[in-house]
């Protein structure tokens, strides 16, 4: 009998910074194992994605959302993610440079997490374990379980 591994989670992250997305890419691939990370350069790219979503596979259990991109900001993509029914409660966080209270009060206005950016690429890591924590429980555990960072 062959055992089928459970699907990997699905994390979302929108930014038009390359170098940002290169970051955080890098530091998720200690998550490759049960983590799929896909990217996109602004709201309007990962709006037109999750449209494309079969609700019978992988949905995703994360946003991460760059506050200024353009076209479409994280902002606003944060607000159309919570006016669409099956994204409305996936957590998500604004990932920015800004450490502006506003900010922060407008993300948890719309149920989201607000993480600074790091200034340093050695602060990565500590900062995707801080994303990682506005997961739900049950993805927590089993992201943490598998990679040995278990809690």
């Amino acid at each position: 009998m062959t055992q089928s591994l459970p699907p990997k989670s699905l994390v979302l992250y929108a930014d038009d910074d390359p170098e940002d997305i290169e970051l955080v890419s890098e530091a998720f691939q200690s998550y490759s194992q049960n983590v799929e990370l896909l990217t996109f350069a602004d709201g309007i790219e990962l709006l037109n994605f999750i449209e494309t979503i079969d609700p019978f596979h992988a949905s995703p259990c994360l946003f991460i959302l760059d506050i200024n991109m353009p076209r479409l900001d994280g902002k606003e993509t944060l607000r159309r993610l919570r006016r669409i029914e099956s994204f409305s409660e996936v957590p998500a966080v604004l990932f920015s440079t800004s450490s502006l209270p506003a900010d922060a009060s407008f993300a948890r206005n719309f149920n989201a997490g607000f993480v600074t950016k790091p200034l340093h690429t050695n602060q990565v890591n500590m900062i995707i374990d801080e994303i990682i924590d506005h997961c739900s429980d049950e993805v927590k555990k089993n992201i943490r379980r598998k990679n040995g960072n278990g809690n």
